[in-house]
């Protein structure tokens, strides 16, 4: 079994051996003889990313169920204004990163970080794509006016970045999709299937949760871990993978089911309305006992608890858990030139420099970790 150098989520020292496989061909749990190997300086360290082996699974013991056993090309989507906040705010005013020009580079080590963490998986991923979110509005504001108005503006630190993260990825040769008039949701959307549908399985990198409709066999998520127990250190660029099985566990529902939670509950970070009264905890059990959104408007005036039947029974109730449906539903199906770009395009490659211009680039922004760690990349089966 080939052992691949990796970096501890928790703790991001370098260490060898096998993490907990993260088998992105499959889309299963990793089996049961790929043990855990713990970094020298996190005894309790149990890293579930960046680096390990391939899974050991044979085809025939893989789940008939998965539709992936003969599938070798794995791609990840990665969502970039979500991990880009998530950087921004992962650090304190005080504590915030600065070259020795004095640029603020928090936004752009943080996302970095992440992206290398992805890229130092094992078995490694063949394509990759970042996605960016188009600026303006899309159709989701021609439905409902007040669609993220709640938002503040975007942070002058998230927005500086954006530009820059793009020239670095050019210079990385990693691609990157923004598509005018559109949500990176619906781009990453239509990518998965498309993807699952010509063999490729796939991983979104994203911690939004609107995610967890599109888990399916061939899809899975990476998400920041839960939160760390008391005196536990978890890296704050780890990612770690979720997969239609975890969603069942934690909710008792199927991933596809989640648009009709939304859209019972709503959701506070787009300002979608939802069904007034109706909470996650209401709409998770009202959708295990009757399945779908259309099936409670049915049988609106059997439901329990009282207050559900009484706000799905009024127009006022039926029209908002219908418009939220809407508005929480990623689309698959996008007819667009920049998202039916051939798959192939997105196979990952070395840099038609070798690498020359992102290392001048990194040196400027003092990022000598991130030149070290990319430069093993280059170097390993990633690209080979």
């Amino acid at each position: 079994m080939r052992l691949a150098p990796a970096h501890c989520c928790r703790c991001q020292g370098p260490r060898q051996g096998p993490a907990r496989c993260l088998p992105l061909n499959l889309g299963l749990p990793c089996p049961p003889d790929l043990s855990i190997l713990r970094c020298g300086t996190c005894p309790d360290c149990q890293c579930l990313i960046s680096g390990g082996a391939s899974c050991t699974l044979t085809p025939e013991q893989r789940s008939p169920n998965s539709g992936l056993s003969s599938l070798h090309c794995s791609m990840i989507l990665t969502d970039a204004m979500a991990l880009l906040y998530r950087s921004h705010y992962a650090f304190s005013e005080a504590h915030r990163l600065r070259n020795a020009a004095g640029e603020d580079t928090t936004v752009l080590f943080g996302f970095l970080s992440t992206l290398l963490n992805v890229l130092e998986l094992v078995p490694p991923p063949t394509h990759f794509a970042v996605v960016f979110d188009s600026p303006g509005k899309t159709f989701r504001h021609e439905l409902y006016e007040g669609y993220k108005g709640q938002r503040e503006a975007c942070p002058t630190e998230v927005k500086e970045a954006i530009p820059r993260l793009q020239q670095l990825l050019r210079s990385m040769a990693i691609p990157y999709i923004q598509v005018p008039g559109v949500e990176a949701d619906d781009v990453i959307g239509t990518m998965a299937c498309r993807a699952v549908q010509e063999g490729i399985a796939v991983a979104v990198a994203s911690p939004d949760k609107d995610f967890f409709q599109l888990l399916r066999p061939g899809v899975i998520l990476l998400r920041p871990p839960k939160k760390a127990a008391p005196g536990e250190r978890v890296s704050k660029y780890a990612l770690v993978p979720y997969s239609s099985a975890d969603f069942e566990q934690e909710f008792g529902l199927q991933p596809q089911q989640f648009v009709d939670v939304l859209a019972l509950a709503g959701d506070a970070s787009d300002n979608v309305p939802g069904v007034s009264g109706i909470g996650p905890k209401t709409a998770v059990s009202l959708l295990k006992q009757w399945g779908s959104l259309e099936a409670l408007l049915e049988h609106a005036a059997e439901l329990k608890p009282k207050k559900a039947a009484q706000q799905l029974s009024t127009p006022e109730g039926r029209a908002a858990a219908r418009l939220s449906q809407q508005l929480v539903r990623i689309e698959t199906s996008l007819d667009m030139p920049p998202v039916l770009q051939p798959l192939e395009e997105l196979r990952l490659q070395l840099p038609a420099d070798r690498g020359a211009d992102l290392l001048h680039r990194f040196q400027a922004l003092d990022f000598a970790r991130h030149s070290a760690r990319v430069q093993a990349l280059w170097q390993s089966q990633l690209y080979q």
